[in-house]
């Protein structure tokens, strides 16, 4: 299915079906994730004016959009993420055509003397920034250096970082003489180097290649308005890349560079300032197979904002940028005109065209080249996606396209800059999964301004809940970051995790009401000799603003109760009431919400008040000395005012419920009481009235605000958070992370998409970067490399109603190879207990293995005392911590030799373990202690290579060499001086063997 659209110039655009990029699929979504955005204006970026609905993501697409089939449902269930819109603007994600991930921000002449581990930690945070600001495209524009385009995409698809979807690029191709920038160049003499460079690009693994064709006023050195590279040049640059299935981009400033693109097919025209009518009509004439991005910002920039760091508007203007400007604005109103496609895009990454402020050229677009502000976004989601090639997957909200979307605080059709302020962008997804979202956090909340101070700790740590506010006070409290708009955010209740402590019958006008209704089957007397209390559900609390839901099954007398909920600050124990107050932190408002007859019936109150939703609760919570001694309550009903009391009118005061409670029990800090109800309700109304679908609550408190809530029958009977006693150990990151079978794995893949597979078991303490020190050998290039972490081990999380085993390990390996697409001819290369599990593996599945290197194996099965040895590991580490063993381990596991003479090696083997979840190492130390069942190793029909140290005690020599008998054709190599931690212990030792054995 695709988007019915009217014909434009996007849509026209057709690049040769022979230039398609690979696909790339970013690692890391869960198939059962679940988001709904309910109540969002949606701009579906088809051309469609954008209309309210609602929108389903199942897994990494967008499934539903407009009008959700099951919404009730998935409201009601809890693995179910809801997001409501309140009208906010739910769209694409933004995309630049021209982005520069390795620039620093900074001198770009100095980029090529930095060294490349800094060069990739800049660039990492360059990604990140363009996801942060909305973006989730990227068609890159060069690298600064020959590979850091392909490595960092490489590691956002699989999941290292986040990221955009990047379209990789390498260094700019230069003519001699003809370079901008020396140090960041490939620089070629003439028409055979230039064939010779490209084709280096190629190997590199690059999606794109750039050309430098024309010069930089700013050089001082190379005019704008000269080309540097003949007609032969230019087309010997497109025929190469194209031959091999890859598009040409291209700096063109310059006439006579923006013809030499025109004319030999060159796809992405840059800044394109000083065309001509000539060149234009070429330009027109080949629309449908090439796009223009101006990097208008560029311009605007270098005239407006570069005096700060050194170049005045006046040496700008003198260098003609002033010219070029004027001439770029009346170049690119001209394309748009004719229906040539231009693009955003504004070469950001210079000093005054930061990284993060790439919405500036949407802005651009729609004041300086006359793009409507649906057309500038439109240019940036699905023209961006045809750039991609991928214009029927990705750029719009649409049903099976990826779920690559942004909430917007606003309507960027009436206010295109709202695009470049990042608070006003409060959600963003990518592949389905969410990257920014609001996590729980109290705010100031100005009810006059409709506005809320995020506050923090004067440690500048967020506050996360009420909880840490009433623990320590607010001394400890400070505002951090501006106000935000009330209405971009959804309000929580102030507490929400523990049951209410409730009163009944607590006015006088009301308890005669009660005991006359028909309702009350207590006492049956006016006025209580003593407080009636009794306890909401922590499961009925819901915010201001949610729906209180009418349970027709359960309810025909659903009622209301506007009360001051107290709000207990010191924990107490028998607490004196003339020192209640004390203990007393502040109020909010609580709707204690009734089923009539329930409470009647059941001649109690708990059932009738516990239904969910039935206790509203908010909007706010104040510290009693910010309120006055006596505070009126009033309830208004679909606007008529019901109750209207004060709290003078308590039969018991504050303190005395405070003292009554407390008699038996400890009071708790943050534990709620309701204090209870003035008369008004609606069973006290002759006849009753009581709440119906479509009704609005409001209860108004002096100080406390309005608590609104709407009573509906299509709301959620279950509340909006899940508890759950059994928490998931070692759940540090999402990204990287996979569903395999319903289990969550760490996962890396790198290394060539060409080859036979191999794929890395690492023992117990290690992780995916045990590896390390193997893989960059470079003896693996031209493999696909497969890294994974053992459950509980690494980044991979545990349940701890998951059983480990051997057996379960080589599970978990089988759905790695299912979620990789191996279909044989596997080498795998494990260490210590990954051994067992590739042994394991190896006879199951035997098809799918054509070798396997076993680093330290294991006897199987595990000698009794090995087996016990483990289990005490087990209980020492879930008692103590991984400090406990790892001196023991290191010390065991390691040769004399390298614990003298190899100290960054022990230290690596350190950190592994001590890194390691305490609990997920003591399960797979359980594991390992449960291989007690005898593998048939000459059952292996892979051929074997298997290395052992000189000093390993988990693996001795003799071991091996017994070992190596039982596998039929397999090899056996010692390593001198070297103990269990083979790979830290001697890499190069490990590499020679391995890269002889898989060379045969």
């Amino acid at each position: 299915m695709t988007p019915s659209v009217a014909p434009d110039p996007i849509n026209e655009l057709k690049f040769h079906s022979s230039l398609t990029p690979k696909i790339y699929e970013i690692l890391g979504t869960r198939f059962s994730s679940q988001l709904l955005f309910t109540d969002v204006n949606i701009l579906d970026s088809t051309g469609r004016e954008p209309y309210r609905g609602d929108v389903y993501i199942k897994g990494e697409r967008i499934l539903e959009v407009g009008t959700v089939s099951n919404k009730d449902k998935l409201l009601k269930d809890p693995e179910v993420r809801v997001f409501r819109g309140k009208g906010r603007t739910l769209m694409s994600g933004l995309g630049d055509a021209h982005a520069h991930f390795t620039w620093n921000g900074g001198d770009l002449g100095r980029l090529g003397e930095l060294e490349t581990e800094e060069h990739t930690l800049v660039t990492v945070k360059s990604a990140r920034c363009f996801l942060d600001s909305g973006y989730t495209m990227a068609f890159g524009a060069a690298s600064a250096k020959k590979r850091l385009d392909v490595v960092i995409r490489d590691a956002i698809n699989a999941g290292a970082f986040p990221g955009p979807r990047y379209l990789a690029n390498g260094q700019e191709v230069c003519k001699t003489n003809g370079e901008l920038v020396a140090g960041i160049s490939a620089i070629a003499k003439g028409e055979e180097e230039l064939r010779n460079v490209i084709r280096e690009h190629i190997a590199l693994g690059v999606d794109n290649v750039k050309l430098s064709m024309s010069g930089e006023e700013i050089t001082g050195t190379r005019p704008a308005e000269e080309c540097y590279f003949t007609d032969k040049d230019t087309e010997v640059c497109v025929d190469e890349a194209h031959r091999f299935g890859k598009r040409v981009c291209a700096h063109a400033r310059s006439r006579d560079a923006v013809k030499l693109c025109a004319e030999h097919g060159v796809d992405v025209v840059y800044h394109a300032s000083f065309v001509d009518d000539e060149g234009m009509s070429m330009l027109e004439e080949k629309k449908t197979q090439l796009v223009v991005a101006p990097a208008i910002n560029w311009l605007v920039a270098t005239l407006t904002e570069a005096e700060s760091f050194g170049y005045s508007q006046a040496q700008a203007e003198k260098a003609g940028y002033k010219r070029e400007l004027d001439a770029a604005i009346a170049a690119m109103r001209e394309m748009h005109r004719r229906g040539i496609v231009v693009l955003p895009g504004g070469d950001y990454g210079f000093a005054w065209t930061p990284h993060g402020t790439y919405a500036r050229d949407l802005e651009h677009f729609v004041r300086l080249l006359g793009f409507t502000e649906h057309e500038a976004l439109i240019a940036a989601t699905s023209g961006i996606a045809k750039l991609f090639m991928r214009e029927n997957e990705l750029g719009k909200i649409f049903p099976g396209y990826y779920a690559d979307c942004i909430l917007i605080d606003g309507d960027p059709l009436e206010d295109i800059t709202l695009l470049q302020n990042h608070d006003k962008i409060n959600i963003i997804v990518i592949n389905g999964r969410i990257y920014k979202a609001g996590l729980p956090r109290i705010g100031h909340y100005d009810l006059q301004k409709d506005t809320i101070q995020p506050l923090s700790f004067l440690s500048g740590t967020p506050v996360k809940d009420l909880y840490q506010v009433v623990e320590a006070g607010e001394s400890h409290i400070k505002r951090s970051d501006e106000p935000i708009p009330a209405s971009s955010v959804r309000l929580l209740a102030p507490i929400w995790s523990r049951d209410v402590l409730a009163v009944g019958k607590n006015y006088v006008e009301h308890a005669k009401e009660f005991n006359q209704s028909g309702y009350d089957s207590s006492d049956k007397i006016d006025q209580p000799s003593h407080p009636v209390i009794f306890t909401k559900r922590a499961t009925s609390i819901v915010a201001h603003g949610d729906e209180i839901f009418s349970h027709p099954e359960f309810t025909e007398s659903l009622d209301y109760e506007g009360e001051l909920g107290v709000i207990i600050g010191k924990p107490g124990f028998r607490i004196d009431e003339d020192n209640a107050m004390d203990h007393v932190w502040g109020y909010t408002i609580v709707n204690d919400v009734t089923a009539r007859e329930r409470q009647r019936d059941h001649k109690q109150f708990f059932i009738g008040k516990s239904a969910d939703t039935f206790c509203p609760m908010g909007p706010i919570a104040v510290a009693k000395e910010h309120l006055p001694e006596v505070l009126q309550v009033q309830t208004r009903v679909n606007g008529e005012i019901r109750q209207d009391s004060t709290t003078k009118d308590l039969i018991f005061s504050i303190p005395n419920l405070v003292k009554t409670i407390s008699e038996g029990q400890t009071l708790q800090s943050g534990d709620v009481l309701a204090t209870g109800t003035p008369a008004g309700v609606g069973i006290g109304r002759k006849p009753p009235v009581f709440l119906k679908p479509g009704d609005e609550v409001a209860i108004s408190i002096t100080g406390l605000g309005t608590l609104r809530n709407k009573v509906s029958d299509n709301t959620p009977s279950a509340p909006s958070f899940k508890n759950s006693a059994i928490t998931v150990n070692n759940h540090k990151v999402s990204e990287g992370i996979i569903d395999v079978g319903g289990k969550l794995l760490h996962y890396k893949k790198s290394g060539s998409d060409t080859g036979r597979p191999i794929v890395f078991l690492h023992g117990l303490g290690g992780s995916i970067e045990s590896w390390g020190p193997l893989i960059s050998q470079g003896l693996f290039e031209d493999r696909p490399l497969h890294l994974f972490d053992l459950e509980g081990h690494g980044h991979s999380p545990t349940s701890p109603l998951s059983t480990l085993s051997i057996k379960s390990f080589s599970s978990d390996l089988l759905q790695v190879f299912k979620h990789a697409n191996i279909t044989g001819g596997a080498t795998i290369i494990a260490h210590s207990m990954g051994c067992l599990i590739a042994e394991t593996f190896a006879i199951d599945h035997p098809g799918l293995i054509e070798s396997l290197v076993l680093l330290g194996p294991p006897p199987s099965p595990l000698p009794e005392a090995g087996s016990q040895g483990s289990l005490a590991r087990a209980r020492e580490v879930r008692a103590k911590g991984m400090l406990a063993v790892v001196d023991a381990v290191v010390s065991a596991g390691t040769s004399q030799h390298t614990q003298k003479s190899n100290y960054l090696g022990v230290s690596a083997i350190r950190l592994s373990l001590i890194s390691q979840d305490p609990e997920g190492y003591a399960k797979a130390c359980s594991a390992l202690a449960g291989a007690t069942e005898a593998i048939n190793f000459k059952a292996i029909k892979a051929k074997t290579l298997i290395i052992t140290g000189e000093e390993d005690k988990v693996s001795p020599p003799a071991l091996c060499k017994n070992l190596g008998e039982r596998i039929a054709g397999s090899q056996v190599v010692v390593l001198p001086r070297v103990g269990h931690w083979h790979v830290f212990e001697d890499p190069q030792g490990v590499s020679e063997p391995v890269t002889r054995f898989l060379s045969v």
